[in-house]
């Protein structure tokens, strides 16, 4: 069948032809309603007559056209012209996958960069319940800008999402019967070559075989007939990639070999998840940025400073070794034409600390830098100098967290033991101001006001003068949005109004709020998953996932301007805080942590501290704890674009996950029950922190243990193995953070332990009881 140059397919006119295969022919065409290029693939009338054919095309077009993603090909249009189905879809400029692969292996950055696109447009399709059956290379589209497009799913199987109405049951039916092999045999998965039943982890295996062959150059599975070729599939082992490509991580060959698991249960079992690992493998590159005027304006990738040093912790955790560069980054940058670029200095860790939680505040006139570090067993501030090659340390500091500078840049505020408190730069005894029992984030006016975040939950913002005094309240949570706390406030240059962070249970309604001293109302202005700072250039700078984000924002009007534009693409975010190390200095030094990805890493190791083993891929894990039987591992994970973590069961032998809780919410410290049948966990999911139980199984109905009226921050730390109680901290009215135990039977009422004047937190209950 040949199409000729001004054929009319209803509004489409066909300009030439683009190619042809199994299920059709491919025609550039032209959009006259919308005068737009396209591409329509027009099934031929003889195969129109087949019935299997047709089928399948029209399968391409429902699947297809349920999809939304950038990595998956778009289809705009389905018709018929002449007694011929067409589907019109986005006209791509680039490469099949397939002419890359023909050169031989691709460089391994581009390899991940292409495998997360591709698990992305995996993991959209699976959401949707389409599986793609026929993934390879040439059914990858590599676009002219780098994108990839996943295409072709003539082959797709649709299954009906949960709870789907039985009308559309008949549209939904699997195409193929069992014992009948669909797909292209050098990428099926076992499953698909034995005729079997098939689900999205198919798809996880065919991914496998293609990112193997991405990074060897070398088919993954070979034969010299179709029979050899899927004896391979079932029986063979791929090659190992270290042997053709020395700078293959072990991470990264272990992915691989994950994805190729035979058994569809030891494979990675979503597509998400595969995503997930990937991430944690990539590492920061300059990226190709928008100008934005006082801030910087990078149109290359940025050639780094020399280091003057540089810092890897690693902090063990029961069995968890965390390994990340902590580095503060400090861009200097000037208003600029667009060619100019940024300038990054990296400023070195005391060599005297044993741990950190940064915190950097640049003073308003440009020329210090305070932070806190652990050195001695306790938080202290210590002071940067631009012109000074080592920080110092300053006196009187003890047990600082998160401070901030006064508008002369004389003096800092922090806050330390339950107290908000004040001192001089150059140290000696701090003032005390006034309460804040779990202080948040603090910001200081020329008026000599001091607005502050007194607790990080279940409270608005307060004031008190930089003289001490009662605090006051300035905003008040809004419980019709499900707000939980107001925290990281910032003045803006008039000194009365302010940005701040205002957590909710909603995750919409989480993000940076507008409020002034003057009156009690504020406004919602944007999305973001932490604290935002304030340039006089008139931007807000702000994190969403890992990205640092500037929006232009009017501050007469009080409103925004334009889109967000990309800062850095891996800034550090403290997720149990929704924090983020920022600091701005007027239009001219944005100091940030640079995070790089998320590199957890569980391993075993014997009582001496020796390493043993690695367990599974990295990832962005927390607050681990062994099953009494010592097969499976509870924890909380993060995932990129998810605000809060939840929580996870690991399997030790088998290496794989299982997802136990899925709020929207944050869900942490999760423990075990002795007899290993349930689970405890926190979770602010109801707009307040309390404790919640369920089965391990995963089907079990989650029961709320510490109910609303009783919640006051309550972080569980332990079960007793007897299974009766469990241990807990609650914030006290008139002290700070008390123990407290929950009777797990009669009245399940909660009763105190200790209470005092001090910080109790994070009991153990003895083995014996």
């Amino acid at each position: 069948m040949t199409i000729s140059p001004g054929v009319q397919f209803d509004h489409y006119e066909i300009t030439a032809p683009l190619g042809a295969g199994g299920m059709g022919e491919v025609y550039r065409a032209r959009d006259t309603r919308l005068d737009r290029e396209v591409a329509i693939k027009v099934l031929p009338p003889d195969f129109a007559q087949d019935a299997d054919r047709l089928k399948r095309f029209e399968q391409e077009a429902r699947a297809t056209s349920a999809l939304n993603h950038p990595n998956i090909l778009t289809v705009y249009d389905f018709g018929t012209h002449e007694g011929s189905p067409y589907l019109v879809m986005e006209l791509l400029e680039g490469e099949e996958l397939r002419a890359q692969l023909n050169e031989g292996a691709l460089p391994i950055k581009r390899v991940i960069d292409y495998a997360q696109q591709i698990a992305a447009g995996l993991a959209a399709a699976h959401e949707k319940g389409i599986v793609h059956r026929d993934l390879k290379p040439e059914n990858l589209f590599v676009t002219k800008d780098g994108r990839v497009k996943i295409l072709d799913f003539g082959l797709a199987k649709l299954k009906p999402p949960k709870h789907a109405v039985d009308s559309e049951a008949e549209t939904m039916k699997p195409l193929t019967n069992p014992g009948v092999i669909m797909g292209t045999v050098g990428y099926m998965s076992p499953e698909q070559v034995r005729g079997q039943e098939t689900d999205h982890r198919s798809d996880i295996f065919s991914f496998g075989i293609i990112l193997h062959e991405m990074l060897s150059g070398r088919r993954t599975f070979n034969g010299d007939s179709l029979v050899e070729l899927m004896n391979a599939i079932l029986k063979d082992e791929p090659a190992e990639l270290s042997e053709s490509n020395a700078k293959i991580s072990p991470q990264l060959e272990r992915l691989v070999r994950r994805c190729l698991e035979k058994k569809p249960e030891r494979r990675f079992q979503t597509a998400s998840d595969l995503g997930f690992a990937l991430e944690s493998l990539t590492t920061p590159s300059g990226a190709r940025q928008e100008t934005v005027t006082g801030l910087p304006a990078v149109t290359e990738p940025v050639r780094q400073a020399p280091w003057f040093g540089s810092v890897r912790l690693a902090w063990l955790m029961t069995a968890i070794a965390v390994l990340a560069a902590l580095l503060f980054a400090v861009p200097y940058f000037r208003r600029a034409p667009a060619e100019s670029r940024a300038n990054y200095t990296y400023l070195p860790w005391p060599a005297s600390v044993s741990g950190d939680n940064g915190s950097p505040a640049i003073s308003p006139d440009g020329r210090r830098i305070a932070f806190t570090a652990v050195t001695e067993g306790t938080n202290h501030i210590w002071l940067y100098s631009l012109d000074a090659p080592e920080p110092v340390r300053v006196p009187g500091t003890e047990g600082a967290r998160l401070p901030f500078w006064s508008p002369d840049s004389r003096h800092l505020g922090f806050f330390s033991g339950g107290k908000l408190k004040r001192i001089e730069a150059s140290g000696g005894t701090p003032e005390i101001l006034c309460d804040a029992p779990d202080g948040f984030g603090g910001t200081w006016n020329s008026a000599g006001v001091i607005l502050f975040a007194p607790a990080q939950n279940s409270l608005g913002l307060h004031q008190v003068t930089d003289r001490g005094g009662v605090p006051t309240p300035v905003t008040s949570l809004d419980r019709s949005r499900l707000e939980t706390r107001h925290t990281y406030p910032r003045f803006l240059l008039d000194g009365r109004h302010f940005v701040f962070l205002a957590r909710s249970a909603q995750p919409e309604n989480i993000g940076i709020k507008l409020g002034s001293l003057d009156q009690p109302q504020t406004s919602f202005l944007l999305r973001s998953d932490t604290n935002a700072q304030y340039s006089t250039a008139g931007y807000l700078i702000f994190m969403r996932g890992e990205k640092i984000l500037a929006q232009r924002f009017d501050a007469e009007a009080r409103s925004l301007r334009g889109d967000p534009v990309t800062l850095a693409e891996q800034g550090n975010r403290i997720l149990s805080a929704d924090y983020s190390p920022l600091s701005v200095c007027e239009d001219k030094w944005l100091i940030y942590q640079s995070a790089g990805s998320p590199n957890t890493q569980l391993v075993w190791v014997d009582r001496s501290g020796r390493q043993l083993s690695l367990v599974g891929a990295p990832g962005y894990y927390r607050w681990l704890t062994l099953s009494p039987t010592g097969t499976q591992v509870l924890l909380e994970r993060h995932e990129p674009q998810k605000v809060g973590g939840d929580i996870w069961s690991f399997d030790l032998a088998r290496e794989t996950y299982d997802r136990l809780t899925a709020s929207a919410s944050a869900n942490n410290f999760p423990l075990w029950s002795p007899d290993g049948k349930q689970i405890s966990f926190g979770s602010d999911r109801e707009g307040f922190w309390a404790i919640w139980q369920k089965g391990v199984n995963g089907n079990d109905d989650e029961e709320e243990l510490v109910f609303k009226e009783e919640a006051r921050s309550i972080f569980q730390s332990d079960w007793s193995n007897d299974g009766k109680y469990l241990v807990f901290r609650r914030e006290g009215e008139k002290t700070a953070n008390d123990l407290w135990l929950l009777p797990l039977f009669g009245d399940r009422q909660p009763k105190p332990y200790l209470v005092t004047q001090f910080n109790e937190s994070w009991s153990k209950v003895s083995p014996d009881g």
